[in-house]
């Protein structure tokens, strides 16, 4: 019989009517041809675990088809001399083997928060998902309500399961990592058939799946979640106050709006995708302190306006409006037919202002130092601290990234602008190894590999043209990053992506032969800003040819003779060895 035939047998003297379902493996397959795999993903969890042993057998096959009302499948598979009593007889025999291969065969917990999600499992993952996703990307939950939520069942299905879907990467259990893919497609399904909800739960939904396609390597599907949250987020009038919330709900929908607004900024810019998601005149507050909407109880009033104060998600909203003007200005300087060096200048001035403002703004214990770390851990607020410098570091890496140029026109602060570069990836890194270091302060989001990787590209720049004696030194900073890289692989497919976009960055400098490896031009914006895209090789003739951002006057009067830097070139290949190391390293 061939593949995917289906042959019908039964015997007179069997208790009940018997399917025989032949296929090349096992029942599981025809299943999941004939249902598809969305219809699969809806099957109960626990039950899947069962095609992971031995072929399963007509009975399971049967109640499968049960549950999505085809029956009458069964009927038509089987003899006609059998009637409805005996088809019936099988039902409840397959519901017991169902149950019975369930209990047996699977690994995790019987205990059900619904039909579908065993709740140990459940609980377990909605920890891990607070834990190193929860207020880094996005603020999307009060954690105490959620934690509630998850543990009586009254969370909705949608964003249990995209929770899940996100956070089963992070578990030390194969066999969950291994659903991870299997709760996504279920998340999806549900979201689907409510898409036309504009909703608190779809928003969540939403902004999570978009996280799951980001750390998958599809930024189409990322931009399409996101923007369908944006779109929920403006029809929900989330930023409007509703005298009828308390104030656990009127701050959740408050962080949800806010983050719709970031995540607008760093995913459109990582697609190279206008932003969507214009804040204008209409912002609403910033989010308020982490420790006082935790304490926050169903009921509660809103905080009065005198003891409002922002947390660290309020001020990552205040740095996302400086990083904004930072890649539109990076942006513009590249689009511009005419080099205009004094209002760079300014532009350039009037950011840092801003960053200095910034940072002189936050607390004495949000500022960053080993002290203030390890006090945020004992706070429960270690990650958040993290996420808040490393963030602050990257925007200012990226402000002053242009001043690596060694072949730029001379200003006036050109070369103190460089330094300020190298200083922050400089600290980017210490911070960055700090986090792995110091427990309960992990960086394990997707997006830090990106930012890793522009940090270790101007590290690549002082290893390749500073001082010979901190090579030493810049070379173990740089191995300290590489460490985060293979760890967040581990997680996060896309990260192999970021690792290979440094490698072309690596190959770029190698082949330039000239210490013009960091011009400023479409490629190196592509490179900085649009994180979710492939980076191709850089041409040394594609510079010339319509790529740069100087005019060709000044690429004449500035550029370098090309010529063979054996010592830049011997030390391309210590980086270049270095790098080819990490990637061939697993977890």
């Amino acid at each position: 019989m061939s593949s995917g035939q289906v042959a019908v047998s039964h015997d007179p003297d069997s208790a009940g009517l018997r399917l025989v379902l032949f296929y090349q493996v096992n029942s599981w397959e025809f299943l999941s041809g004939y249902l598809g795999h969305q219809r699969m993903a809806l099957v109960p969890v626990q039950l899947r675990y069962e095609h992971r042993s031995a072929p399963v057998s007509s009975q399971y096959t049967l109640y499968i088809l049960s549950l999505f009302g085809l029956v009458d499948l069964a009927w038509e598979l089987a003899p006609s001399p059998f009637g409805a009593e005996a088809l019936d007889e099988m039902l409840a025999e397959s519901r017991t083997l169902a149950t019975s291969l369930s209990s047996s065969v699977s690994t995790i917990g019987p205990s059900p928060l619904t039909q579908d999600i065993p709740k140990n499992v459940a609980i377990t993952l909605t920890e891990l998902y607070l834990r190193y996703m929860h207020d880094k990307p996005h603020a999307l939950f009060h954690e105490p309500s959620l934690r509630d939520a998850v543990s009586n069942g009254s969370v909705a299905h949608v964003v249990l399961l995209s929770i899940m879907g996100l956070a089963a990467r992070f578990s030390d259990n194969e066999e969950i990592r291994n659903q991870g893919p299997n709760f996504t497609e279920a998340a999806k399904t549900l979201l689907k058939s409510n898409l036309e909800h504009s909703c608190i739960e779809n928003i969540q939904a939403c902004i999570l799946i978009g996280n799951i396609c980001l750390g998958d390597s599809d930024p189409d599907a990322e931009s399409i979640y996101f923007v369908l949250a944006n779109r929920m987020a403006q029809i929900s009038k989330l930023s409007v106050l509703n005298d009828d919330d308390d104030g656990i709900t009127r701050e959740t929908k408050l962080r949800l709006w806010w983050t719709c607004y970031l995540v607008d900024t760093w995913a459109s810019g990582g697609s190279g995708l206008p932003r969507q998601f214009d804040i204008l005149n209409m912002a609403p507050r910033l989010p308020m302190d982490e420790e006082v909407f935790l304490s926050m109880r169903l009921g509660d009033p809103d905080v009065p306006p005198c003891e409002w104060k922002p947390g660290f998600w309020g001020y990552n909203v205040k740095m996302a409006t400086i990083y904004s003007h930072i890649s539109d200005l990076t942006k513009q300087i590249v689009k511009s037919t005419i080099w205009d060096e004094e209002a760079i200048e300014e532009a350039v001035r009037e950011s840092a202002v801003e960053l200095t403002a910034f940072e002189e703004s936050l607390p004495i214990t949000m500022r960053y130092s080993p002290s203030n770390l390890t006090l945020q851990v004992e706070r429960g607020l270690g990650r958040n601290f993290i996420a808040l410098h490393l963030g602050f570091n990257h925007y200012a890496t990226l402000l002053y990234y242009q001043y690596l140029d060694r072949n730029r026109p001379p200003t006036t602060n050109g070369a103190a602008y460089a330094q300020r570069c190298k200083h922050h990836a400089t600290l980017f890194s210490e911070i960055l190894q700090a986090s792995r270091t110091h427990g309960g302060a992990e960086a394990l989001y997707n997006i830090v590999g990106h930012v890793t990787v522009v940090s270790s590209s101007v590290l690549l720049h002082s290893f390749l043209f500073g001082d010979p004696n901190e090579a030493g030194e810049i070379r173990r900073r740089l191995e300290s990053n590489f460490e985060s890289l293979v760890q967040l692989r581990r997680y996060w497919p896309s990260v192999e992506l970021m690792i290979n976009r440094l490698i072309v960055f690596q190959r770029s400098c190698l082949r330039s032969e000239t210490s013009n490896t960091h011009r400023l031009d479409k490629w190196m914006v592509k490179f900085l800003l649009q994180h979710a895209l492939a980076l191709d090789d850089k041409e040394f003739e594609e510079d010339i040819d319509g790529l740069s951002s100087w005019p060709l006057s000044i690429l004449d009067s500035h550029m370098e003779p090309i010529h063979v830097d054996t010592e830049l070139l011997e030390r391309s290949r210590v980086t270049k060895g270095i790098i080819e190391d990490m990637r061939m390293r697993t977890q």
